[in-house]
């Protein structure tokens, strides 16, 4: 039985209710709970919806309430039981564990300040800023708190304003952990991105993920843009005058040190041991899991009797193959471990071990509100796969003639910017939007095979989504920069977000427009490169030599 345009209703309220209410989690709950209402009215038969053997009682076969429930029960609760989807949370909370330990330990953090202590100059400071940035790519939060709060002093010493360093810590954050293949991301877009693969087609979700990075234009060129700026030295809108103030020795208005007490302690300079405990856990974690992936790739080809070209080819026929899944669980079991092991090490006593339990759980803890976003868009989207509502059957025949389909990736990039923009999250604008995104990209372009649309599709809600929540006020990243960097709130979405739409018009005009279009990626990268660079030449000026000539006057 097909449900019309009423198969699209619990994801409209999910979203119309996320961006009245600003409160994802419970617009999702909502729209879970309409989704099974739906079911439960068009659809008498028993609620199976992962075929047979649901495990439902025969009580939930009866009368509509009951039969409500039963699709509620049912898809929440496979939703979550799933193997692939287990692993997902295992991985995301194993990576946010590893990343607790390394900001309990303070190893990481007294390699920070070791290298920010040998930084002259205002241009060395803000590339030092914008290099730990990419560093730090597995997690965005760590990102922030870690890098925001011990730069703080090193900015003020070198008259970097706070909006500055607000503006170049959450600009590397987010756009760094969307596209590193190893982050507390990684595991969630995955499985967002294969509840959008049609049946029937001949591609994995991990091998459309890697496939759509080089189409994500938005996260590139933003730290493009930031790398531009801090060796350049130009700055230009809200940015050109904080940073005329900072170097003028106004000082910098909002002190967020109540909220992070500890983030402006001097430690001793980083040792030895130390550096080897920040930096080999995160090595072994993506090591963990390329060995892993080449471990399972293999096997499943050669079970098959596949050859293995040599080269490029043979590599992604051995990606393309191998278990994704399994091998994020083992890296970030791998990075966890290491990461407490070497903590220990370096101080044997038993206050040492219950200070990295507390991190273990304290970084675990800070990935549960996106874990519980996550399961609520399973749920929503099995609700509207096919053989229930089929909102994407029904998206096809309405929109796949009348969309043009050069214009699907920018349509879908500025509805999930707006979306983001107007949520104040990321996550929840991907986990809202992912899988409507690449069904989309897939019927538009009318067939079973990964194509440049469907690519530029996938990565352009990712890609979006970090565009919107950059230019958020009410983004929780945005308010964490400001908060970990000591800058005042509205100050720094000030003078970011000119910066922000700077790089996403460059991601529309040389990104998703002409990618859709056929041409390379890269050639749009390459020429989005050399726009930022041109704007911010002509439009942007060096305040170091602004102060030059005024003293000179």
């Amino acid at each position: 039985m097909t449900f019309g345009i009423l198969s699209l209703l619990p994801s409209a309220i999910a979203i119309l209710l996320a961006i009245i209410t600003r409160r994802v989690l419970a617009s999702l709950g909502i729209a879970v709970v309409v989704g099974a209402l739906l079911l439960a009215w068009r659809l008498p038969v028993s609620p199976e919806p992962f075929g047979e053997g649901s495990m439902l009682p025969e009580a939930f076969r009866g009368s509509f309430p009951l039969r409500s429930l039963g699709y509620l029960g049912s898809h929440l609760y496979f939703s979550v039981f799933d193997f692939d989807h287990i692993r997902v949370l295992v991985f995301s909370l194993l990576l946010g564990g590893m990343t607790g330990v390394l900001e309990a330990s303070q190893s990481m953090r007294a390699v920070m300040q070791t290298l920010a202590a040998r930084i002259r100059g205002r241009k060395g400071g803000q590339s030092l800023i914008a290099g730990m940035g990419l560093a730090i790519f597995f997690d965005d939060y760590a990102n922030t708190l870690l890098l925001g709060g011990t730069m703080r002093r090193v900015s003020d010493k070198l008259r970097i304003s706070r909006a500055k360093l607000a503006y170049l810590v959450d600009s590397t954050a987010a756009p760094v952990a969307g596209l590193a293949v190893v982050s507390t991301w990684v595991a969630t877009e995955i499985s967002l991105i294969g509840e959008g693969i049609p049946e029937g087609v001949d591609v994995t979700a991990f091998s459309l993920f890697l496939q759509s990075i080089a189409y994500r234009f938005y996260p590139v060129f933003a730290l493009i843009l930031v790398l531009v700026i801090a060796r350049t030295g130009r700055d230009f809108g809200p940015m050109l005058a904080a940073e005329r103030e900072a170097v003028r020795g106004i000082p910098a208005g909002e002190n967020a040190s109540n909220d992070q007490p500890d983030s402006d302690a001097i430690l001793p300079p980083a040792r030895g041991w130390q550096w080897i405990s920040a930096v080999l856990p995160v090595v072994l974690c993506v090591f963990a899991v390329g060995w892993s992936l080449y471990q399972t790739g293999t096997a499943t080809l050669l079970e098959s009797g596949d050859r293995i070209p040599p080269g490029v080819e043979g590599w992604g026929l051995i990606i393309g193959n191998a278990d994704s899944y399994n091998a994020l669980v083992i890296g970030g079991a791998t990075g966890l471990l290491a990461a407490v092991l070497l903590g220990w090490m370096a101080d044997f006593t038993f206050a040492g071990l219950r200070t990295l339990g507390i991190g273990i759980l304290r970084g675990a803890w800070q990935i549960m509100p996106a874990m519980f976003v996550l399961w609520l868009a399973w749920a929503l989207s099995a609700m509207a796969d096919e053989g229930h509502l089929d909102a994407g059957g029904y998206l096809k025949n309405q929109i796949s003639d009348r969309l043009a389909e050069w214009a699907l990736p920018t349509v879908v990039f500025l509805v999930a910017a707006l979306v983001a923009f107007s949520t104040g999250t990321s996550w929840g604008t991907m986990a809202l939007l992912t899988p409507l995104a690449v069904q989309l990209g897939f019927q538009v372009s009318g067939g079973a095979e990964v194509n440049a649309s469907v690519l530029a599709a996938t990565g352009a809600v990712l890609a979006g989504s970090i565009m919107g929540d950059h230019c958020s006020p009410i983004s929780d990243t945005t308010v964490l920069s400001s908060r970990a960097c000591g800058c005042d709130h509205v100050q720094h979405v000030r003078t970011q977000m000119p910066y922000s739409l700077l790089a996403g018009g460059v991601a529309v005009g040389a990104g998703t427009l002409p990618a859709a279009m056929g041409m390379s990626p890269w050639i749009g990268m390459v020429i989005g490169a050399a726009a930022l660079y041109g704007v911010v030449r002509f439009c942007g000026q060096d305040v170091s030599l602004l102060a030059v000539e005024e003293e000179m006057s």
